[in-house]
Parts: structure tokens; C-alpha cells; sequence
């Protein structure tokens, strides 16, 4: 009788362990995802923008995305994936505002672009203004039309804001 208790007992304490290795196991491998509260934020290249510039261009996919073929590491314990950034995949430049020109005016506007699940521009706000109205505006009216692969953690998309400084220069 005392016997049976003591392998119960062991048992129990067996089941324990082994639960909380697992569950340890569990909770660092997990994929981390923002918090509600937090919105990812990610800052792009200046986009410069001169006299002349007034065409649609396109970057290619097959430009901006660069495979390389490595041999496969040694299993490992499985860390968090990586949060990847949102890449454009296509841009239309902002024209340069004539009367803008015409007085020799230059300035960098700062736009702040949220970008949905599906990769297009949900909402595009000025956070810095160039001072000049007509800029800002153009700068907004141009990355409205533009796409981008939203950012992704594994093979999951996520929304995410994305900041990108346009720079009007006279040259």
C-alpha cells in the first residue's frame, strides 16, 4: 500500500516536469507578434525628387528580390521569425510643382504611409512638412499609387507604417 503511493507520487512529480519543459518549450518558440497597442514603423529610402522627373516608373520584382542558395544549418531550438519590412513594388515619382520651380523652392517632406495586409497604402499622412503645401501635397498624391509586398513574419503578412522622406531639389 505504501508503495503504490510512492509511485504515484513519483509519477505526479514526472508529469510536472515533463509539462513545464514543454510549455517552457512552447513560449520561446512561439512566432512574437506586436502587441496591439504598437503599430510596426519602418523607414525607406529618400525618395528625391528633381526638375524633371514627371514619368511613371516601375521597379521590377525580379530587380528587388535577390535569392541566394546556402546548405541548411543544423537544427537548432526554433527562435522567433524574423519580422521582414515592407519592400515597394511600385513607385510613381511626385511631380515637381511649377510654381515651386519657378521661384528655385526646395524642401523634404517626411510622409508616413500605413500599409495593409495586402500591400496597398491605406492611409498616407505628412508627419514633417517641407514647408511648402504644394510639395506635400504632391508628394501624397504620388504615394498613394504605390504598392508594396507588406511586411511579413514567416509567411505571415502584417500590417505596418512605413516612413519615407521626398526630397524636392532644384539642379
Amino acid at each position: 500500500m505504501i508503495r503504490a503511493k510512492e509511485v504515484s507520487i513519483t509519477n505526479a512529480i514526472l508529469f510536472t516536469a515533463l509539462f513545464l519543459v514543454l510549455s517552457t518549450g512552447y513560449f520561446l518558440t512561439r512566432p512574437q507578434i506586436a502587441p496591439a497597442g504598437k503599430e510596426l514603423v519602418f523607414l525607406g529610402e529618400t525618395v528625391t525628387v528633381n526638375q524633371a522627373a514627371k514619368t511613371i516608373s516601375a521597379v521590377p520584382a525580379k530587380q528587388a528580390i535577390r535569392t541566394v542558395s546556402v546548405p541548411a544549418p543544423a537544427p537548432q531550438i526554433a527562435a522567433p521569425l524574423p519580422i521582414m519590412p515592407p519592400v515597394i513594388t511600385f513607385k510613381v515619382l511626385p511631380v515637381y510643382p511649377a510654381a515651386a520651380l519657378q521661384k528655385g523652392l526646395e524642401g523634404t517632406a517626411l510622409l508616413s504611409v500605413y500599409i495593409g495586409l495586402n500591400g496597398q497604402p491605406e492611409k498616407v499622412e505628412v508627419k514633417t512638412s517641407s514647408g511648402v503645401p504644394e510639395f506635400d501635397g504632391s508628394a501624397v498624391q504620388a504615394v498613394e499609387q504605390w504598392r508594396f509586398t507588406p511586411a511579413a513574419q514567416g509567411s505571415a503578412a502584417l500590417a505596418s507604417w512605413y516612413e519615407i522622406p521626398v526630397r524636392f531639389e532644384v539642379k
